[in-house]
């Protein structure tokens, strides 16, 4: 039996085939079915060489935006008219993160990338999450978040002189006319908002840039993470981008608040195709 498995974010989506032969992993653009339409998914799926998309037997596919009946029908039909598959499972990229880096074991899982989420895991299910409330009502602690309150503080002038300079130098000197029509004119803006914080963050970021980052983390705690009761016992995993771009920052915050089980892991794809191979 040929295995088609993905692993896909607000950005960029990751494959991996299991069949008789080696593993074949493929990384293409994101796939989200509240931005896209089934056509456009199908195309982003052509990433994948025919000969293997139209030799597959399974698809288990982990999307962001996969939550509820719509959204989950959607891709369902991108990946049926797109592969040969006869079984396709769509599930949320929760517990995507989740069964790739806890496996069969209990915990709390924690994903922090183009958007953020988190949730309990027992028994190979989420069994309760947050609600993210996307880019514009929430997201805390997100690539989409952490760069929307980089362009704030920068326009608003509320940054120091040496941040200033980092953005500068990363961004150019396109003004605010010019920020606000590339936002609010994309078909996509938290991903606008996210590669703000992508491109300003390359470097170790100090002074205000570094008052951000840490200020959004606090607010994902405190907002999402909180609703799930977390106790100081509970093995916890964050993963993603920005979890693992800034793990240092992440652990230190985890400790001061007394949680001794705290991991920050990468690899969702590989632990996925351990999870269903």
């Amino acid at each position: 039996m040929n295995i088609l498995i993905a692993d896909s974010g607000g950005t960029k989506t990751d494959w991996v085939c299991i069949g008789t032969s080696e593993r074949q992993f493929f990384s293409g653009e994101g796939l989200h079915p509240a931005y896209q339409t089934v056509k456009q998914m199908m195309r982003e799926i052509s990433v994948i060489p025919e000969n293997v998309r139209l030799n597959i037997d399974h698809v288990f596919f982990y999307g962001a935006g996969c939550h509820g009946k719509e959204p989950v029908k959607k891709v369902r039909m991108a990946l049926q008219n797109a592969t040969s598959a006869l079984e396709i499972d769509v599930q949320d990229d929760l517990t995507g993160v989740a069964r790739a880096h806890l496996q069969d074991r209990d915990g709390i899982i924690a994903a922090l990338g183009t958007g953020s989420i988190c949730g309990r895991y027992s028994g190979g299910k989420i069994t309760d999450r947050s609600l993210s409330l996307g880019y514009i009502l929430g997201d805390e602690g997100s690539a989409a978040h952490i760069g929307k309150e980089i362009l704030r503080a920068y326009f608003r002038n509320e940054l120091d002189e040496h941040s200033v300079t980092q953005v500068q130098n990363t961004l150019g000197t396109d003004g605010y006319s010019v920020w606000m029509n590339k936002i609010y004119g994309s078909e996509q803006p938290n991903r606008e908002l996210a590669s703000v914080a992508g491109h300003v963050l390359q470097k170790e970021c100090r002074g205000e840039l570094l008052n951000i980052v840490t200020g959004c983390f606090e607010q994902f705690l405190d907002s999402q993470f909180r609703f799930l009761r977390p106790q100081a016992d509970d093995r916890i995993v964050f993963t993603g981008s920005v979890a693992n771009a800034h793990s240092g920052h992440l652990h230190r915050i985890a400790e001061d608040r007394g949680f001794d089980s705290f991991s920050v892991k990468s690899g969702v794809i590989a632990g996925l195709a351990d999870y269903h191979g």
